[in-house]
Formats: C-alpha cells, structure tokens, sequence
C-alpha cells in the first residue's frame, strides 16, 4: 500500500516537472522567433476572410501595396494599391504583435458585446 502511495507521487512530481518544462520550451520558442521567421521587407497588413479558406490579404513588399487572393491551393494576384487608397492608422497593431492575453480579452469584450 506505501509502496503504490510512494509510486503515485512519484509519478506525480515527474508529470509536473515535465508539464513546467514543457510551458518554459513552449515560451522559450515563441519568444526566439524559431518559429516564425522575421522578414524585414514583407509583411501583411490585413487578412480578410471572404469564404471558408479563401481570404484577401493586402501585403507590403519593399514600398509597394498589393491585394492577393488566398485559397486552400491558390495564392493568387489581385492587384497594386497605392498608400491614398489605404487606411493604415492601425496597421501598426496587428494581430502579429498583441499577446496572448490581450487577444483573450478583445475575443471576452467582443463576445459580451454580442
């Protein structure tokens, strides 16, 4: 009976340490960018999704402005835009940037509000 106790928390202590290694990994991945690569010269400044799967995405390449169609196989161009055509007030507050946390709390407000 001691023995199966002694095995329990045995057991039990070994799960924790794992399940705290696992949450530091995880932290030391997302933050080091390992994951996501960096491109200084692209980025997305808008995703809309229009379909399942199928979504608008205006890019910034270099100084340029372009509309692109996404689907499941295709990636597809739509068209340039200039800067006047486009209002980038909150361009600089992309989704790419908030924490985890903080789109929690957009998605809790969003859902009272509704």
């Amino acid at each position: 009976m001691l023995s199966n106790i002694i095995q329990l928390v045995v057991v039990l202590i070994v799960f924790v340490l794992i399940l705290v290694a696992t949450y530091f990994t995880t932290k030391w991945v997302g933050k080091s960018g390992a994951i996501q690569s960096h491109a200084k010269n692209i980025s997305v400044i808008e995703t809309f999704r229009i379909a399942t799967n199928k979504y608008i995405q205006i890019v910034k390449i270099g100084t340029g402005y372009y509309a692109i169609g996404i689907s499941k196989d295709d990636v597809s161009f739509l068209t340039e835009l200039s800067e006047d055509q486009l209002d980038l007030s909150g361009a600089d507050n992309s989704a790419g940037t908030l924490s985890f946390k903080e789109v929690i709390g957009r998605l809790k407000k969003d859902k009272n509000n509704n």
